[in-house]
């Protein structure tokens, strides 16, 4: 069985509104019918160079979203599923969430996943402007795609993707936003290529491309080979994905049947 994913890759703003019509922009030119979407982290709204203060103010709740409005027209014209990064305002955290959402073809809103690793690393602080999330990705059923979703961090995690696997997935698509530096784009080939191979099923990365993100936007299959690169610059493309392949790793390599459970990791890391 075959499914066809879209990518978009590219920079983003601080208004919500405009970055919606960028998207519907890019995607109208380039639809050739895919059946999902995968969009950037921070598609929404870029935070990267704001305060947490200014984050807040800009969160906005599901059910009343402008942003989430123009992609619900997007994907009812289009008969498409959007998996969108959203500043979701709660009701019940402190901070917003970083979440993702799908936009459905009729266009109602589905809740998916809140990011529940946070980026506290290289002296950045993304605990300062978000509340963690507390649940897995809800799965998300396209035609024979079984989908689950993490974002741009989590890819550092290998045992949330291993439980997406456990749990029958054969896709995660990821939200990403990450950052340029040293070495970061090789981290970020090698750690798509282990969370693909070592589960057996395919990754799809959306990644935010500019001045401070690396772009290089991607697709690897569940033998942990990148069959789709992006690059640089800002651009969609669709990418057919062969989901009996995933079916066929797991069975060479029956790495998910023969694990092991012989340890109990509860403990926490102190330095």
């Amino acid at each position: 069985m075959v499914t066809k994913v879209g990518i978009v890759q590219a920079g983003f703003s601080t208004n919500a509104v405009e970055n919606a019509e960028k998207i519907e922009d890019i995607v109208r030119k380039g639809f050739r019918g895919a059946d999902f979407i995968v969009l950037p982290e921070y598609s929404m709204v870029n935070v990267f160079d704001l305060k947490p203060d200014d984050v807040s103010r800009l969160a906005e709740s599901i059910s009343d979203s402008a942003y989430l409005k123009r992609l619900s027209r997007i994907a009812t014209d289009l008969g498409i599923y959007i998996f969108t990064h959203f500043i979701e305002k709660h009701s019940a955290f402190a901070k917003p969430l970083s979440s993702s959402v799908l936009v459905k073809p009729n266009g109602s809103l589905v809740k998916v996943y809140s990011k529940i690793h946070l980026f506290d690393a290289y002296g950045y602080f993304e605990s300062n402007y978000f509340s963690p999330g507390k649940s897995l990705s809800k799965e998300v059923v396209v035609r024979d795609a079984r989908i689950r979703v993490a974002i741009c961090y989590d890819l550092r995690f290998p045992e949330l993707f291993r439980t997406y696997a456990l749990k029958g997935a054969n896709i995660v698509a990821v939200h990403g936003g990450w950052v340029s530096g040293f070495l970061k784009e090789e981290t970020l080939d090698f750690l798509v290529k282990a969370r693909a191979h070592e589960n057996g099923l395919w990754i799809v990365l959306s990644n935010h491309f500019g001045e401070k993100y690396v772009g290089r936007s991607m697709v690897v299959n569940p033998y942990g080979v990148k069959v789709l690169d992006l690059g640089l610059g800002e651009k969609y493309v669709e990418f057919e994905i062969d989901l009996d392949l995933a079916s066929e790793v797991r069975e060479k390599i029956p790495v998910l049947s023969k694990s092991r459970e012989l340890w109990d990791i509860k403990f926490k890391y102190t330095m």
